[in-house]
C-alpha cells in the first residue's frame, strides 16, 4: 500500500494482541480461499484480501522482530 495520508477519508489506530493477528489473518486467509470470484463478488474484494492478509503478515514479522530484541535484551 503506497498511499499517501492524504488518499485516506478516515483512519484509526487498533492495538492487538498477537494472537489476535494470528486470529485474524487466518480468518483473511479463510475468506480468501472461499471468495467466489468476480462477478458475484466485486473484483476490488479480492485485493483488499490480499492487501490485508500482507498487512497482518507484517505484523507478525514485525512482533517477532521486538520479541527477539526483548529476549536479547533479558539475557
Amino acid at each position: 500500500m503506497n498511499e499517501s495520508p492524504e488518499e485516506f477519508e478516515w483512519e484509526s489506530t487498533i492495538h492487538l494482541k498477537i494472537e489476535a493477528v494470528y486470529a485474524l489473518r487466518s480468518v483473511l486467509k479463510y475468506a480468501l480461499e472461499t471468495w467466489p470470484g468476480s462477478p458475484a463478488r466485486p473484483a476490488e474484494e479480492q485485493e483488499f484480501l490480499f492487501t490485508m492478509i500482507e498487512l497482518t503478515n507484517r505484523l507478525a514479522l514485525e512482533h517477532s522482530f521486538v520479541s527477539l530484541e526483548q529476549d536479547k535484551d533479558h539475557e
